[in-house]
């Protein structure tokens, strides 16, 4: 009753995998980890088909490390099965290939908790505690401490059954520091569950509670094993308190949960709880019950644990007592046991209910005899009681001396940050002194460059209007054409040619209220334009496209940056010429950008000279220049536009080129 079964070893057999830089090894990693997570409750519910989930879940895996995780919880489910020879080759096995590999320590230490839990299960404890300490050497190994706060915790509750409560206290402590410092919250509640059976066990009930409130408030979700646990823990407390109606409505929650595990093992310790609460509650009918049901899964199992069946038999003799069945009783009670396997708790217990029995029998003289050894065993229980009290409290003021020395030891380095406290001080203000004036120069360049920038973009905004201006009012004169064209339609020559015009005027009214079109878009724009002035005079030099086919004729160029070129060519280019004029537009892919270029036959760029003509302002070209000088402030890789006079080479024209990157960005 008051022992809590092995089986809790098992709570946490460890689901973290350790460290890799390889990604892909990482999620499948992961992956296992959440699909164990997931799972856990039904390794013990159904543990033959968990056995084969992990076997198929298994054959996706390319990763050594998760394979091998898994193949230990596949052995687990077989040893919950009873083939235990199975699951210990397993577990030599890959404990044989994490100690062959690098970087596989806390593989090596999830196979030593494995181990340690079956262990356990056999009633092997020397051995099962020599399996922990292997695991926590084995973290301390690598970088990977997440697997810690679980050893720690199999450690903290080896050392409870072996009442060893103030290293138990110690590593439960541990768990808990281990837990914060890797942001873990997931264990803190068996941690809390834990301490409050050590505190149980010392009969410090207001601490124990305080730890069951702790367990019962965390707002992780838990495991149905882990609210198992809790519950049954905590009837264990209230049995402590002799407060048995508490007692029996815990233990009754936990049944409720054990019974859905497909363990049989599972059930008998809750069982026999039950069954000694209802014998103290005088409801010896209950009690039969589940007393019975514990002993017939007991009694038939040849390797049940000794300390086990010593208890279960003690139960029935309580129950035979209390029903008036001495010769029942007495038959329990002489059953043989070997009293080095027997714990002190029992056996005072025991003795009990050996001078009850005599009692009733009215042979005093042994009565008397068994109660000097109940005497002498409660004496013993209590000195050893107080005595790992003392050894729980020397531990913890042991810790708080040592925290006294870590903050006497802060107190005099914080007495040497005061003496620099005044330079740092000094540094820091002229830091800010720095940063301060480097903020304003920057802040002063920066509104220079947005004047300077406010003045082109209002230099860009006349440029357009006295564009359009120049361009006879364009919406004007479209609504006008647009109004008399039915009238032009049995003209054929008139209507096409009126046709075309209407609709080069509108694409330049579309492209000067744009800072950039396509290219594609820019040279339809410039043919409808010479096509127009092919139909009107035929005399038009001639203009040649030549267009690679890699060229992305999607990509963003300025806007009239090729008409432009062109119709100022055909203005001025071929003036006073006898020779046929010719223009030729080359549009190239350098792999970075399109690069274009306009060249004519024509006589030369000659800057200014037009500039008065009522042919041309000149503003077009300065609108191009200065649109590119403010696109360019705002891009790293820059555009270029421009033109040269081909008689400084011996040449005849002009060449006009434009560099648009493919990634340029075209934002005013």
């Amino acid at each position: 009753m008051r022992k809590t079964f092995w089986l809790l070893s098992i709570v946490l057999l460890g689901f973290f995998s350790c460290t890799s830089h390889n990604e892909g090894n990482l999620q499948e990693r992961d992956m296992v980890d959440s699909f164990l997570i997931s799972r856990y409750d039904s390794i013990y519910t159904f543990p033959d088909l968990m056995e084969k989930r992990f076997s198929q879940v298994q054959k996706g895996l390319t990763d050594s490390m998760a394979f091998y995780r898994l193949e230990l919880f596949e052995a687990y489910c077989r040893f919950l099965q009873g083939n235990t020879d199975y699951a210990m080759r397993t577990n030599e096995r890959v404990l044989a290939y994490a100690r062959a590999h690098e970087d596989a320590e806390a593989l090596e230490a999830v196979c030593w908790n494995h181990r340690y839990a079956m262990l356990q299960g056999m009633n092997q404890r020397d051995s099962a505690m020599a399996c922990l300490h292997h695991a926590y050497d084995a973290l301390y190994r690598t970088s990977d401490r997440r697997e810690l706060e679980n050893i720690c915790i199999n450690l903290a509750d080896q050392y409870r059954q072996t009442g060893d409560q103030a290293n138990s206290a110690r590593y439960y402590r541990k768990a808990l520091w281990v837990a914060d410092s890797l942001g873990s919250r997931r264990v803190k509640y068996s941690i809390y569950v834990g301490l409050a059976l050590v505190y149980a066990d010392l009969h410090n009930f207001t601490q124990a509670h305080y730890y069951f409130d702790m367990a019962e408030h965390n707002p992780e979700p838990k495991l149905e094993y882990e609210r198992y646990y809790f519950y049954n823990s905590k009837g264990n407390c209230y049995y402590f308190e002799e407060r048995y109606a508490e007692a029996l409505e815990c233990f009754k929650k936990a049944y409720s949960i054990v019974r859905q595990f497909n363990q049989p093992s599972f059930n008998v310790i809750t069982e026999a709880n039950l069954g000694e609460i209802y014998t103290l509650l005088g409801q010896l009918d209950s009690a039969g019950v589940y007393l019975d049901r514990a002993c017939s899964y007991v009694y038939a199992d040849s390797t049940a644990n000794d300390e086990v069946v010593f208890y279960l038999n003690s139960l029935q003799a309580a129950l035979a007592l209390n029903r008036h069945q001495y010769a029942k009783a007495g038959k329990y009670l002489s059953q043989p046991y070997d009293a080095r396997r027997i714990g002190p708790s029992y056996m005072y217990l025991h003795n009990k209910r050996l001078m009850e029995y005599y009692l009733r029998q009215e042979d005093y003289r042994r009565a008397f005899r068994y109660k000097e050894m109940v005497d002498k065993y409660n004496d013993s229980i209590r000195n050893e009681r107080h005595l790992k009290s003392i050894a729980e409290i020397d531990f913890r003021y042991r810790q708080d001396t040592t925290l006294l020395k870590r903050d006497i030891l802060i107190a005099g380095k914080n007495v040497q940050l005061s003496e620099q406290r005044t330079t740092i001080v000094f540094t820091v203000g002229l830091l800010l002194i720095v940063v301060l004036g480097a903020v304003l120069v920057f802040v002063y360049v920066r509104r220079k460059n947005e004047r300077v920038y406010a003045r082109q973009l209002a230099l860009v905004t006349k440029l357009r209007m006295d564009n359009v201006k120049n361009r006879i009012s364009p919406h004007y004169t479209l609504n006008v054409l647009n109004a008399i064209m039915p009238a032009f339609r049995q003209y054929d020559d008139l209507s096409q040619k009126l046709r075309l015009f209407i609709k080069v005027l509108r694409s330049n009214l579309l492209a000067s209220d744009k800072v950039a079109v396509t290219l594609e878009e820019e040279m339809e724009l410039v043919k409808d334009f010479v096509a127009l002035r092919e139909e009107t005079n035929p005399d038009t030099p001639r203009v040649e496209w030549h267009v690679d086919e890699g060229v992305d004729v999607q990509v963003l160029v300025p806007s009239m940056c090729i008409q432009i070129p062109v119709e100022n060519a055909l203005k001025y280019a071929f003036d006073g010429m006898e020779d046929t004029g010719e223009i030729v537009v080359t549009v190239d892919d350098n792999g970075k950008g399109v690069f274009v270029s306009i060249r004519d036959n024509g006589n030369g760029y000659n800057p200014g000279a037009y500039n008065n003509s009522e042919r041309g302002t000149g503003n077009g070209l300065k609108m191009i220049f200065r649109t590119v000088e403010m696109l360019n402030a705002r891009n790293v890789e820059k555009m270029r536009f421009d033109i040269s006079n081909l008689s400084a080479t011996g040449e005849r024209g002009t060449l006009v080129t434009i560099y648009v990157p493919y990634r340029y960005q075209f934002n005013l």
